[in-house]
């Protein structure tokens, strides 16, 4: 019986830990925005709102390169890279420098994926597409998940993601810069996705 004990007491010593995952600290929720971070380790990031609309929409507003210094925050320019598809776009990223942090640039693509009744857009980092240059630091180990869920009159929209920002930052500042920047996006999509040209294109980006 004593045997038995020590054998079922091995066992259960035995067993590795199962690993909890950090948890989610939200701010509070603005004009129907919801955010919360947590270090995984690395920071990551989430987002939510309610968009009038249909979510192909997004696609085409994501898709198009020309809106972005509209909707990401000191996003310098963008451009579209050979090779990108209707269901599969690569792009070329730069940001401006806000002191004191330098000029940054990132490569990513994007593949939409149909899941059950929603839409999801997986980003991933392509850095290897474009070399590097000294003018700018690169971000890296970008991934994200744009979840485009419908729903009446409209779509929930998701965003969770982390990246590398490359360089030397307190993690103070990182943190701050990338909440400020995704709260911007998710603000101005508001406005991005009422203009008619997305509208119009609507069931182009079901093709």
């Amino acid at each position: 019986m004593h045997f038995l004990f020590a054998v079922v007491l091995f066992v259960l010593v035995a067993q590795p830990a199962v690993a909890t995952e950090p948890t989610w600290t939200s701010l509070k929720t603005k004009a129907g925005i919801s955010l919360s971070y947590r270090y995984n380790p690395e920071l990551e990031v989430k987002a939510s709102a309610f968009y009038p609309g249909k979510p192909e929409s997004f696609l085409l507003l994501l898709k198009d390169t020309k809106s972005v210094r509209r909707w990401l925050k000191q996003s310098e320019d963008a451009k579209l890279l050979e090779g990108s598809t209707e269901s599969h776009w690569k792009v070329y990223t730069r940001f401006q420098s806000v002191w004191p942090v330098s000029p940054r640039d990132m490569v990513t693509c994007a593949d939409v994926i149909r899941k059950m009744k929603s839409l999801l857009v997986q980003i991933s980092d392509c850095s290897d597409l474009v070399p590097e240059t000294k003018d700018y630091v690169r971000i890296r180990d970008v991934k994200a998940v744009w979840t485009l869920t419908p729903k009446d009159q409209g779509f929930d929209m998701q965003y969770q993601g982390s990246a590398h920002p490359g360089g030397e930052l307190p993690k103070w500042l990182v943190k701050q810069l990338t909440l400020s920047s995704l709260r911007a996006s998710f603000v101005a999509f508001k406005t991005e996705l009422k203009r008619p040209a997305y509208q119009a294109k609507t069931t182009q980006a079901n093709r």
